[in-house]
């Protein structure tokens, strides 16, 4: 939910050789609006400390998501660049509210908003036109008085299905533009699931490899092939349709073994 929690989770599993920066501020509130002229989005808010960088190097492991059917480096590019507020577009497309029954009227989140959006009083609320959805309100909120859990938020989770995995694509394409970066995706301990569900899976197929390029779409598309070939067909393959047909990257790929 913020910088220091993220800290004390990199520290508790060894992360702390190298410097870790947090591309959307202590809350997430920080962010570039990138345009991209898309589908779903006219722009993306990317955290804004990406904007320093014309080349990333992105890491990332293939393995199974429940929403996504699969994860790589398009996910990585999406979700990983993404701001709060773009995570938040990506999977409920709505805005935050506040639970008034809740709310202690500490103006913690008035005070934090970069809108002048909220409003305390003997009832608070959110105003929707001058919002922008970047969701620092609800990571200082120490009463969890604020939230994007609504009937229609889950929704659009559990039932947007190609929605959702298109929104993502057109995330990833607002990460990479105007960058030369570099992908690494790592065929190694591939479970069913995702590395953010808490809880240990075993692996569902065997290690396949370490796969390198500069094309995001090609290299999810190689260990898709793969794990597809060692009998584990992922769902979401449509991404690659959707990825190809607004430019992130091509399907079409050559194997290079060293």
């Amino acid at each position: 939910m913020n910088k220091e929690l993220h800290l004390k989770t990199a520290e508790e599993h060894g992360f702390t050789q190298i410097p870790i920066i947090f591309a959307d501020g202590e809350q997430g509130e920080l962010f570039d609006e990138v345009e991209i002229s898309k589908k779903h989005f006219t722009t993306c808010k990317i955290g804004k400390v990406f904007s320093d960088y014309k080349q990333l190097i992105v890491l990332s492991h293939f393995k199974g998501h429940f929403f996504a059917g699969f994860g790589g480096a398009m996910k990585q590019l999406s979700m990983g660049c993404a701001s709060k507020g773009g995570k938040l577009a990506m999977h409920m497309g709505i805005k935050p509210k506040i639970v008034n029954r809740k709310c202690k009227k500490c103006n913690l989140c008035k005070e934090r908003c970069n809108e002048n959006a909220i409003t305390i009083g003997n009832k608070s609320f959110i105003d929707y036109e001058s919002c922008v959805g970047c969701g620092a309100c609800i990571s200082i909120c120490p009463h969890k008085a604020i939230t994007v859990y609504t009937l229609k938020g889950l929704y659009n989770v559990f039932f947007q299905g190609t929605m959702f995995r298109e929104k993502m694509i057109e995330y990833a394409y607002a990460a990479q533009k105007d960058k030369k970066n570099i992908y690494m995706n790592f065929g190694m301990n591939v479970t069913k699931g995702c590395d953010c569900e808490p809880k240990k899976m075993k692996p569902i197929i065997e290690d396949f490899g370490i796969f390198i390029s500069t094309d995001p779409v090609a290299i999810d598309k190689a260990c898709y092939d793969i794990a597809k070939q060692k009998g584990k067909a992922f769902k979401g393959s449509e991404q690659f349709l959707y990825a190809e047909k607004i430019g992130l990257g091509s399907t079409k790929y050559d194997l290079i073994e060293i």
